[in-house]
Parts: structure tokens; sequence; C-alpha cells
């Protein structure tokens, strides 16, 4: 699975109270793992992602492995009106333990 942010054009709402936007992930395969104000985190598998966003680089078990060179994914033309952005989530570090 890879794990995807996307960041909301309109953060002033819960985007778990948008039956409409969650249909909208859900036929491209992604599915909800948690929602912010600004931000909804999202997974799918490999072959789904290269489906919707072509070629994935820099994925290492799921994640981001570097940060600096992970592209913005392409927004499908259904989201652009609630979505303005789209990476691959970086994994998150503990300080003190290996990543």
């Amino acid at each position: 699975m890879i794990k995807l942010q996307l960041v909301l054009r309109n953060p002033s709402r819960d985007p778990i109270d948008d039956p409409a936007l969650c249909a909208l992930l859900e036929a491209h395969g992604l599915r909800v793992s948690a929602c912010g104000m600004a931000t909804i985190s999202a997974e799918t598998s490999v072959a789904e992602a290269e489906n919707l966003f072509g070629p994935i680089p820099n994925v290492r078990a799921g994640f981001a492995s570097d940060v600096t060179s992970t592209p913005a994914l392409a927004i499908p033309a259904d989201l652009r009106h609630a979505v303005s952005l789209i990476t691959i989530a970086p994994r998150h570090a503990v300080p003190g333990q290996p990543t």
C-alpha cells in the first residue's frame, strides 16, 4: 500500500462530513485513513496508484523514501475542486529509532 497526503482547497470544513468527496476518493481507489481540517490521509495499492498517477518514484514500504525528490502527483480532474496537492506521505521518524 502507498500512503498519500491530500491537501484540501477549503480547509474550513471537515472532509469526513463531505460524502461526495469521500465517494470520489473511493472511486479512485483511495481509502481514507485519517481526516483533518486541511488534509486527508489515504492509502491505495501500488497498482491502483500507478493506474491513477503513472509510475510512482521513490517509494519504500509505502512511504516516500526521499522527500526532497518526491514530486507532487497529478490531481484527477474531478478532485481539483476540492484538492490542491497530492503527495506520497513521508515516513515519520521517531527520534532515536532507525527509519
